[in-house]
């Protein structure tokens, strides 16, 4: 067992420490490493922007490739500041509304491919030849499937219609084990986290694992 002299791995480990003390209930020590994790990471962030976006534009597109048009983006983005103005903060809604309209058109323009593909992959052959373990998974998905279709469907009065309610029951098992499975992934990420906490404790500050 060695301790570790690095400060760097000792403020570490007081954080660690810190961020934990939440299990016992919310306390001072917590609030501090989180409002400085939050305040690391937005330094970060803005000094990264500034460094791979903001600067490039400025020293190169603007003053030494004479890009002058792009000062009116800037000055556009530049507006989201005026929302800490009462008076001035309806001017804040213009960028806000550009990036909104802007990401929702680039979501629907680009990044439709995996829904399609998901779409697409729904479609199973029942039987599969030589396989029948692979028959009854198709199955049991295209039962859910539709199940979960039927539940979703909010024109017809599934307690007096057999034929959508039996459908719909299954549906809202489906969904029900497909948001309990997802979950559990989240949970065991969590878990895994912790884990790594616990490396960083024993490892790399007492020096007890390798």
């Amino acid at each position: 067992m060695h301790i570790s002299s690095d400060y760097g791995v000792w403020l570490g480990a007081i954080l660690t420490f810190f961020i934990l003390s939440y299990l016992y209930k919310e306390n001072p020590f917590f609030r501090f490493a989180e409002h400085l994790f939050v305040g690391v990471a937005t330094g970060f962030g803005m000094t990264g922007d500034w460094d791979q976006y903001l600067k490039p534009a400025i020293t190169k597109d603007i003053i030494k490739d004479g890009k002058f048009w792009e000062i009116l983006p800037i000055l556009f983005g530049l507006l989201i500041y005026f929302q800490f103005f009462p008076k001035l903060s309806w001017l804040a809604r213009f960028p806000m509304s550009w990036w909104v309209g802007y990401g929702s058109g680039y979501v629907l323009a680009f990044s439709p491919a995996p829904f399609i593909t998901q779409i697409n992959n729904s479609f199973q052959r029942f039987a599969v030849d030589g396989s029948p373990g692979q028959t009854i998974n198709n199955i049991i998905f295209w039962v859910m499937l539709m199940g979960t279709l039927c539940y979703f469907v909010f024109t017809v009065n599934r307690e007096k219609n057999k034929v959508f309610g039996y459908p719909a029951w299954i549906g809202r098992w489906a969904i029900m084990i497909g948001l309990g499975a997802a979950f559990g992934g989240t949970v065991m990420a969590r878990i895994s986290l912790f884990i790594g906490r616990l490396q960083f404790l024993l490892g790399n500050w007492l020096g007890a694992v390798k």
